[in-house]
């Protein structure tokens, strides 16, 4: 592979991205919801978190650390939540998944596990 100077010795390392659908989007937001059928104010929060946000990338005014910290928050415990929102996201923009939430989600299994 050539890159701009024409140097085929280097190889680029830019992988393309991929858009999600719409139907993709939808399917989240579902998920979202399901998780939190029974917390309906985390659901609430989510969505109005993409709501701000969007607004505030109409404006160019993203707070992006903001807007991961509101995020991990909400979906605390819930790492396949991050990961599915991270399909979403351009790859420096990802949501970075913290040794906590191993360590959270692994104790809300065993909790449940308990129970039976």
């Amino acid at each position: 592979m050539m890159n701009r100077t024409g140097d085929s010795s280097v190889a680029s390392n830019v992988q393309p991205v991929r858009t999600r659908t719409l139907s993709e989007a939808l399917s989240f937001i579902l998920e979202v919801r399901e998780t939190f059928r029974d917390q309906s104010n985390r659901y609430s929060t989510f969505l109005k978190i993409v709501h701000e946000w969007k607004e505030q990338k109409r404006e160019n005014r993203v707070d992006f650390p903001a807007v991961v910290a509101r995020v991990k928050e909400v979906f605390n415990g819930h790492k396949n939540l991050i990961i599915g929102l991270n399909g979403f996201l351009l790859p420096a923009d990802k949501i970075p998944l913290d040794d906590e939430d191993d360590n959270e989600e692994e104790g809300s299994v065993m909790s449940t596990a308990r129970h039976y």
